[in-house]
């Protein structure tokens, strides 16, 4: 459990410092990242590769700054902001 506070804590920390992103962006990043993984670190999906924090296809490391680092990049580079990301996730189940 304390694992988990730490994960949203630095998720949080990351998201403002690498991307300005912060008050409805950073609820629709807390919504995203609990519906996929509830920030657990070691989540894995039965039904594909995704695994970690932010359930990305093929992750590898067991760190959850490194996790989150990469999850915040992959919503930059291919969505640009937390709530286009969540909101295309809603629609189809994964994002």
């Amino acid at each position: 459990m304390e694992e988990k506070r730490e994960n949203k804590r630095l998720a949080k920390e990351y998201a403002w410092v690498a991307f300005g992103w912060r008050g409805r962006e950073w609820t629709c990043l807390l919504k995203l990242w609990t519906r996929e993984s509830r920030f657990d670190h070691y989540a894995q999906n039965p039904a594909s590769s995704a695994f970690g924090i932010a359930q990305l296809l093929g992750e590898r490391s067991r760190k959850p700054e490194l996790q989150i680092l990469r999850g915040l990049r992959y919503i930059d580079k291919r969505y640009g902001e937390p709530c286009k990301a969540y909101r295309f996730a809603l629609t189809h189940k994964h994002y």
